[in-house]
């Protein structure tokens, strides 16, 4: 991917962090106030660029909105493009005009014409790295129901809570899969609506119940729960296998979340599970919410695509 940062910060840090989620970089651009070469030139090359396949943006302002926005059109239907706009308050606008003197925009007008061009509009550097790894990982996203399964009973208010919330559904499954579920679920207690609930007793079955929700026709994304905490090597790679089988037998978008609690051996053992998942082709996520606002971006990404291509 191709970075285009209007911070010489945000470049260098952009690129350590996408680093470490496994998002590899082939040229990244610091252009500060823009004095000779504006964020569009730097568009228009990576546009040009085989080597780049999607493009991730820090911007403050644009100083010809639009050509701007006439580029960003073209270069969407065919390539993602991913901005995080900075001054998006009043207090930033503010400390924009010292640090780039660019013009201050209201947020609203520009999330809109960001929109309408098929670019996606984010606000953080956490959401900008976890849409482009969802884009990068996940060729298509056609739908937005989501079928998930890990979690225990406690966390499934939670989870459905957090996906409905980024604007996902979390639905019903089809009476044929409630009545597979039936025939070996064995968890007091749990529930299988959907989310599904595992705890430790069924995660033995975990195999069967990815595969009836990647063939359930109610569902059109797969999402595992995951937690970073493996008793042997051995055991990591049967998870890491699991989701990569799935991923092979079906053409849903699959992904997964990993959690962790807040202590040093976890998160390194988290950054792990990660990797071996994305070197198998498989988006992971540190938190639901994470994972569940790079599924909806993407999904808007490739939804606006095809409407573009259905004119």
């Amino acid at each position: 991917m191709g970075f285009i940062a209007q911070s010489g910060t945000h470049a260098i840090a952009f690129s350590q962090e996408a680093h470490l989620h496994g998002i590899d970089i082939s040229k990244s651009v610091s252009f500060g106030n823009g004095t000779v070469l504006d964020s569009t030139n730097y568009l228009e090359y990576f546009n040009r660029d085989p080597g780049c396949e999607i493009i991730g943006m820090y911007l403050e302002g644009v100083k010809d909105g639009k050509w701007f926005f006439q580029v960003l059109k073209d270069i969407t239907a065919h390539k993602p493009v991913v901005i995080w706009k900075g001054g998006r308050t009043e207090d930033g606008g503010r400390a924009i005009s010292s640090h780039t003197g660019s013009l201050a925009v209201p947020q609203a007008i520009w999330e809109s014409a960001v929109r309408q061009c098929g670019a996606i509009p984010v606000a953080s550097m956490e959401e900008l790295i976890d849409t482009l790894k969802a884009l990068l990982f996940i060729p298509s996203i056609r739908g937005n129901r989501v079928g998930i399964t890990g979690g225990s009973g406690g966390q499934s208010v939670a989870i459905a809570d957090v996906f409905a919330e980024a604007g996902l559904s979390v639905p019903n499954l089809t009476q044929e899969s409630y009545d597979e579920l039936a025939s070996f679920y064995t968890l007091i207690g749990g529930g299988y609506r959907n989310p599904i609930d595992t705890g430790n007793v069924n995660r033995r079955e975990m195999a069967r119940i990815l595969e009836i929700l990647g063939q359930d026709a109610n569902i059109d994304n797969l999402v595992l729960l995951s937690g970073a905490r493996f008793g042997n090597p051995e055991q990591l790679e049967n998870q890491v296998n699991l989701l990569v089988n799935i991923r092979e037998r079906t053409s849903k978008p699959v992904m997964a979340v990993v959690s962790c609690s807040f202590n040093p051996r976890d998160v390194e053992q988290a950054g792990t599970v990660i990797q071996k998942l994305q070197d198998s082709g498989i988006p992971a996520f540190i938190s639901l919410e994470r994972g569940a606002h790079a599924l909806k971006n993407a999904l808007d990404y490739y939804g606006h695509k095809d409407k573009i291509g259905s004119r």
